[in-house]
C-alpha cells in the first residue's frame, strides 16, 4: 500500500510538471524523451486509479489544475530538462525495484517489474540524448588494476590521521553522482526560489541551494585532494522568468521528495565509503539533510499542504471510544 501510494504521488507530479517543460521546449529529440516520460507517468496513474477504486481505497489529492501553470515562460534550459530526466529515471528506478522487493500480489509485483524496465528504458533515453549532444558528464577515470590485491593494513580504513589511502573507485563514484545530484537539485530550487510567492518557502530554498552548494564544495574538495576533477553540469541555470509555473505547495513536494532522496544516496554512500573520513562526512551531511527535511515537512504541515500516508490505526484512540481513528 505505502508503494503505491507513494507512486501515485510521485507520478501525479510528474503529469503536473513535464507538460510545463514539453511547452518549453526547443529540441525535438529532448521534447520525445519528455514525452515517453509523461506517456509512462500517466499509464501509472490510469492504473493506480483503477487499483484504488477496485480495492476501495480513497485516491490521493496529489495535485490539481491549481498547482500549475503550464503556459508560464520558460524557467529552465533544453539541457536542464533532459539531466533532470536522467535523474528521475534513476531515483525512480531504485524506488521500483525496493518496491518489487517489497510486494507478494503477483498484480502488484507485475506492474512494478514494468515499472523497473521502463525506468530503465527512459534512463538510457535520456543518456543516449546526452552522449549524442556532447553533454554527458563523465566520472574521473582511473588506471585499470594490473592485478588482484587484498588489503593487508587497517590504514585502510583511516582516514583523519596519518597518511590517506587514495580512494577507491566506488568511493569516487559516490562523491562525483552526489556532486552532479546536488548541483541539479541547486539549478532546480535556485528556479523556484525565483517564482515562489511565501517569503516562507522562498527562505526554506535559499537554505536548500546553500545546503547543496556547501555539501558539492565538501565532495568536490575530496576529489581535488586525490587529483581528481570535479564534475561541471553544463548550461542548468535557470532564466530570469519570476512568474510561477507551479504553485508554492507542489514546490514544497518536490523539493521534500529530492530531499528524501539525498538522505537515501548518502546513505548508501557511507555504506560503501570504507575511508573513515568519508563515514563522518556522510554522517554529519546526512544529519543536516535530514534537519533540513524537517524544516520542510513543518512548512507543509503548518499550510496544510502535507498530505498523510496510510497509517495504522491508533489502538489508544479506539480504545478510548474514538470512532474517527
Amino acid at each position: 500500500m505505502a508503494n503505491l501510494w507513494t507512486t501515485y504521488q510521485n507520478d501525479t507530479l510528474a503529469t503536473a510538471v513535464l507538460p510545463y517543460f514539453i511547452n518549453n521546449v526547443e529540441d525535438e529529440q529532448i521534447k520525445d524523451v519528455l514525452q515517453y516520460a509523461i506517456t509512462l507517468s500517466q499509464q501509472h496513474l490510469d492504473f493506480l486509479k483503477n487499483l484504488f477504486t477496485e480495492e476501495k481505497f480513497p485516491l490521493p489529492v496529489s495535485f490539481t489544475e491549481n498547482d500549475y501553470n503550464h503556459s508560464a515562460p520558460r524557467l529552465y534550459s533544453d539541457s536542464f530538462y533532459l539531466y533532470y530526466l536522467k535523474n528521475m529515471a534513476f531515483i525512480g528506478g531504485n524506488g521500483y525495484s525496493l518496491a518489487l522487493g517489497n510486494s507478494a500480489r503477483e498484480d502488484i509485483r507485475n506492474f512494478f517489474t514494468n515499472c523497473v524496465s521502463e525506468s530503465s528504458n527512459l534512463y538510457n533515453r535520456s543518456v543516449n540524448v546526452l552522449l549524442e549532444k556532447g553533454l554527458f558528464i563523465r566520472p574521473p577515470q582511473i588506471n585499470l588494476p594490473r592485478e588482484v590485491d587484498f588489503v593487508s593494513k587497517q590504514g585502510f580504513l583511516s582516514g583523519w590521521f596519518g597518511e590517506r589511502r587514495p580512494l577507491t573507485s566506488i568511493e569516487i563514484m559516490n562523491l562525483f553522482f552526489n556532486i552532479e545530484r546536488n548541483d541539479l537539485g541547486r539549478a532546480l530550487l535556485t528556479g523556484f526560489k525565483q517564482v515562489v510567492r511565501s517569503n516562507e518557502v522562498k527562505e526554506f530554498l535559499t537554505k536548500g541551494v546553500q545546503v547543496a552548494s556547501k555539501h558539492i564544495e565538501i565532495f568536490g574538495s575530496l576529489l581535488s585532494e586525490a587529483g581528481l576533477p570535479t564534475p561541471m553540469v553544463w548550461n542548468t541555470l535557470p532564466t530570469d522568468s519570476t512568474t510561477a509555473p507551479f504553485s508554492d505547495k507542489l514546490i514544497m513536494f518536490h523539493s521534500a521528495a529530492l530531499t528524501a532522496a539525498s538522505t537515501s544516496h548518502y546513505g548508501t554512500s557511507l555504506g560503501s565509503s570504507p575511508r573513515r573520513d568519508l563515514g563522518l562526512h556522510y554522517t554529519r551531511l546526512i544529519s543536516e539533510v535530514l534537519k533540513y527535511g524537517e524544516d520542510g515537512a513543518n512548512i507543509m504541515i503548518n499550510n496544510g499542504w502535507l498530505e498523510q500516508p496510510p497509517s495504522a490505526l491508533d489502538r489508544e484512540k479506539l480504545a478510548n471510544g474514538n470512532i474517527n481513528p
